[in-house]
């Protein structure tokens, strides 16, 4: 992986998606792009402005969302792209988040986007609109970063045999090889709750051994939607990866009357895969 896009709110950027999105390139030894998109009608004056000190104590709030001037923003983000060791670029844009969003993950190997980002100045449950049409036509995988996030401990494969979710399993595996050493786990729901192995769960487990270290499988019984979320209430230091957004899975997660819940529910990192 060469290249990394983040989708930044040139006037109010979320800081813990940059050091998220900062965190990843590190690993991955690539460089960072942010993509600054800009209201036309922010009217900003300096008493907005964030001087950067709060930023760096050690102790953080739960989510660092500045309101700033874009000159300000791209400061920050190169601040804390050269903090981590990245090498940053910058691409600033007026307008047409969404065309301009899709335009260029068309030239990028991973898109990062706070599932929360708006340019509307109204309140929208997570996730916003942009980035529900970000997860429907971004041409390349996308990843949703966490409000909060520590460390990676543990990737989580949601498997159900599909072609969807076998290629969001290799294309996070060819994007970020660098993660081998990390536990994974082949994460299936049925109806049974047992473990179901075919042929197909041989040769996925086999693969798997092939790139990383520690591979296991684990069976939930029940229905999937609700399954899937229970098991992942409250964890930490977790990284879920999951097949094309769509299916009846990510359908039920995207539902306006459960979003707001579910992804404060689940508070970790989403890697999102078209086939």
């Amino acid at each position: 992986m060469e290249k990394i896009l983040l989708v930044i709110n040139a006037h109010h950027p979320n800081m813990d998606s940059v050091d998220f999105a900062c965190r990843i390139a590190s690993v991955a030894q690539a460089n960072l792009t942010g993509l600054f998109i800009e209201d036309i009608f922010f009217n900003y004056t300096p008493s907005q402005a964030y001087d950067g000190g709060s930023y760096f104590n050690t102790t953080k709030p739960a989510t660092k969302l500045v309101k700033t001037d874009t000159d300000q923003a791209v400061y920050l983000f190169k601040e804390e792209c050269l903090r981590h060791g990245v090498t940053p670029e910058v691409y600033i844009n007026k307008g047409q988040a969404m065309h301009e969003a899709i335009r260029e993950s068309r030239f990028a190997d991973l898109l990062i986007v706070d599932p929360a980002i708006g340019f509307y100045n109204r309140i929208e449950l997570m996730p916003s609109q942009f980035v529900k049409e970000i997860l429907a036509f971004a041409e390349c995988p996308v990843l949703l970063a966490p409000q909060q996030f520590d460390d990676l401990d543990e990737i989580i494969f949601c498997f159900d045999n599909s072609p969807s979710s076998i290629f969001a399993i290799k294309q996070f595996t060819y994007l970020l090889p660098e993660l081998r050493v990390k536990k994974v786990m082949l994460l299936e729901v049925t109806k049974s709750g047992k473990d179901e192995f075919d042929s197909d769960h041989i040769r996925m487990m086999e693969w798997l051994r092939k790139h990383y270290q520690t591979v296991y499988y684990h069976a939930l019984k029940g229905d999937v939607n609700d399954e899937l979320f229970s098991y992942l209430f409250m964890k930490r230091k977790k990284m879920i990866v999951m097949g094309a957004y769509g299916r009846p899975l990510l359908s039920n997660l995207f539902k306006k009357s459960s979003a707001d819940k579910l992804l404060h529910m689940l508070d970790l990192p989403l890697f999102i895969t078209h086939h």
